[in-house]
């Protein structure tokens, strides 16, 4: 049976709702829409009052039709969050962020962008929101100027900028890869090598002190490959052709356990690694930081050191910019170690083993094929 029109127009607009696209609160107007559709002004009503009666949309004291929990049609804060528009709508940190500006009574806008240079990642900058959220791998200095110049406004997500100003919402503390390599040191692993490709992080990558630190308080060794990601090439893609460079010159061979600062970058290397026959967890352990959803959907699970409930956390940057709890002085939105029990610090996955103290379990071994890579690019310190 055929879907009236009018509940296709209403779907349509109720996804833009939950999309944030309508940021100031208010609906076009019928005309707008019945040109939009190129359908009748009948189909329109039959299709706003759906909305109205699913409680999508409210009518406002002037008569126009806005979005629910904005007093007055009017939103506390006109909120705006700039991502890759490969970033999938249940995203963890897009779900926290588009929740608090919900319970806040705050508008809220999605902006993907296709590229780090994307126009709309400037024009966006130049309009009048109050909060904008930006998670944003490659910064160049023209976009970094910019974003100072709004440095009151801009939230970075992951990217460190508190130097320049500019307020970070991260997740836990980076120390927690100590209690991984712990986790990692205790079933047997003595080489835990560390992989980073990631464009957006600074050289050498932060999460590598740490890694280093754990290194010499478990006694442990490990190689660093740091070979940054060129977008639009994806991290996973990266670490796939990466991964599959260091097998075939042996460089992996020894190693009992492989760090990776992503989840993106720990699934191209599980993938790399089994195209060469080399089993994950059997052969060698492979861990991550970070986005557990994504570390758990994987084939196998990825352990990961997990991230929190995000809701506190937001809803502290919401209050600031709200002026309920203004926090003038505080840059950095992170979770601390101590707030955890240390058993939630991590998300155990399929990736790593019980025990790899049996060392004639593991075999990293360079396979036959053409002859090894340069390693042009690689960093192995």
């Amino acid at each position: 049976m055929a879907i009236p029109k009018y509940v296709q127009i209403a779907e349509v607009l109720r996804r833009r709702i939950e999309h944030g696209d309508y940021f100031a609160g208010a609906l076009p107007g019928a005309p707008k829409l019945m040109q939009e559709f190129g359908i009748s002004y009948m189909t329109i009503r039959q299709a706003m009052q759906k909305l109205i009666d699913d409680g999508d949309v409210v009518r406002a004291a002037n008569g126009r039709l806005g979005v629910p929990g904005v007093p007055g049609g009017t939103p506390r804060l006109q909120v705006a969050y700039i991502h890759h528009s490969a970033i999938a709508l249940n995203d963890k940190w897009r779900s926290a962020i588009a929740a608090a500006a919900r319970k806040y009574g705050c508008s809220y806008q999605d902006v993907p962008f296709c590229y780090c240079d994307d126009a709309v990642v400037y024009e966006t900058l130049d309009k009048e929101f109050d909060v904008i959220f930006f998670q944003i791998s490659a910064l160049n200095q023209l976009l970094l100027d910019k974003l100072r110049r709004r440095k009151e406004q801009v939230v970075s997500l992951f990217t460190d900028l508190t130097r320049f100003g500019i307020r970070c919402f991260d997740g836990i503390n980076i120390e927690a890869i100590s209690h991984l390599m712990n986790f990692l040191h205790r079933r047997g692993c003595r080489r835990i090598d560390f992989l980073s490709v990631e464009p957006g992080f600074s050289y050498p990558n932060p999460r590598q002190a740490v890694w280093e630190r754990a290194l010499k308080q478990y006694g442990c060794t490990g190689e660093v490959w740091d070979d940054r990601a060129v977008p639009p090439e994806t991290s996973i893609a990266h670490a796939l052709s990466l991964t599959d460079r260091l097998v075939r010159e042996g460089k992996l061979e020894g190693a009992d356990a492989i760090f990776c600062t992503s989840v993106e970058a720990a699934r191209g290397v599980i993938r790399s690694l089994a195209d060469h026959g080399i089993r994950v967890p059997e052969d060698i352990a492979v861990t991550s930081f970070g986005n557990p959803e994504l570390a758990r959907s994987n084939t196998p699970s990825i352990t990961v050191v997990n991230t929190p409930d995000l809701m506190p956390l937001i809803s502290r940057i919401f209050e600031h910019y709200l002026g309920i709890n203004p926090a003038p002085e505080r840059l950095h939105y992170r979770f601390e170690l101590e707030e955890f029990p240390p058993e939630a610090l991590l998300q155990v996955g399929e990736s790593t083993a019980s025990d790899y103290h049996e060392t004639g379990r593991r075999r990293i071994l360079l396979p036959p094929g053409p002859p090894a890579l340069s390693g042009e690019g690689t960093y192995n310190h």
